[in-house]
C-alpha cells in the first residue's frame, strides 16, 4: 500500500510537472505571433491593429456659451507614421493659399492703379509707357505705372505657386498609387511588437522600423522614399 501511494505520489509529481511545463511553453509561444526578439506574444498586434491604435484623437474646444463649438480631428503619433504603408501626401496648403493671396493682391494692384491713373474717366486712355508721346502702353503717371507692374508681378509668382503645388500632390499620387495593392498586402501581413518595437512576419527574423517601411514600400515600388522618409 505504501509503494502504491509513493508511485501514485511521484506519477502526480510528474503530471504536475509536465503541465507546468506545458504551461511555460504556452507563455513563449512558438506560433507566428511570437515576437522572434523576445519570444513572447502577450504585446504583439497586427500591423494594421497597431497604427490605429496609435493614432491620437485631439479634442479642442472653443468660444463659449451659445458660441461653443467642439472640434475633435486624429493625428498620427510617432508610431503610426512609422508604421504607415506610404509617405504622407505633400502638404502644399501654405504655398496654395499664398499662391492665392497673391492672386488676389495682384488684382488690387490693379484696380488701384485704375483708380490712381483715371482709366475710365472722361474718356482718357489705358496706360501707356511714360516719357512716350503717348502712342506705346503705359504711359501714365508714375505711381500708376509701378502699380501695374508690381500687380503683374504678384499674378504670376501666386499662379506659379499653384500649379507647384497640385503638381507635387499629383508626383505624389502617380508614384504610390499604382503599388498600393502590393504594399498594403504586405503591410498587413506584418506583426508589431510593443515590448521590443520591432516587426516581425511569421517564420522570420525582427525587423526594424524601417527595415520594415523599406520592406513594404519596395513591395509598392517606391522603396527609395523610405530613404528619404525614415521612420525613426
Amino acid at each position: 500500500m505504501a509503494e502504491n501511494a509513493g508511485s501514485g505520489g511521484g506519477s502526480g509529481g510528474d503530471g504536475s510537472g509536465s503541465g507546468s511545463g506545458t504551461s511555460g511553453e504556452g507563455a513563449a509561444g512558438t506560433g507566428p505571433l511570437t515576437c522572434p526578439r523576445c519570444g513572447r506574444e502577450d504585446q504583439v498586434l497586427g500591423v494594421s491593429a497597431a497604427y490605429l491604435r496609435s493614432k491620437a484623437k485631439m479634442r479642442v474646444e472653443r468660444g463659449g456659451g451659445e458660441d461653443d463649438s467642439v472640434t475633435t480631428r486624429e493625428e498620427n503619433s510617432a508610431l503610426a507614421k512609422a508604421l504607415a504603408v506610404a509617405p504622407d501626401e505633400p502638404d502644399n496648403g501654405t504655398a496654395g493659399c499664398l499662391g492665392v493671396l497673391l492672386i488676389l493682391a495682384s488684382i488690387g494692384a490693379f484696380v488701384w492703379s485704375a483708380i490712381e491713373g483715371k482709366w475710365f474717366e472722361d474718356g482718357s486712355t489705358f496706360p501707356r509707357l511714360y516719357g512716350t508721346d503717348g502712342g506705346g502702353p503705359f504711359a501714365v503717371d508714375p505711381p500708376a505705372t509701378y502699380l501695374v507692374w508690381i500687380g503683374a508681378a504678384l499674378l504670376l509668382v501666386g499662379i506659379v505657386l499653384l500649379a507647384l503645388s497640385g503638381r507635387a500632390v499629383r508626383a505624389w499620387r502617380r508614384r504610390t498609387e499604382p503599388g498600393r495593392v502590393a504594399a498594403d498586402r504586405v503591410w498587413a501581413d506584418g506583426w508589431y511588437c510593443g515590448r521590443c518595437g520591432t516587426v516581425h512576419f511569421a517564420g522570420e527574423r525582427a525587423l526594424t522600423l524601417q527595415e520594415f517601411r523599406t520592406r513594404v514600400w519596395s513591395a509598392g515600388g517606391y522603396g527609395d522614399l523610405a530613404m528619404r522618409h525614415p521612420a525613426v
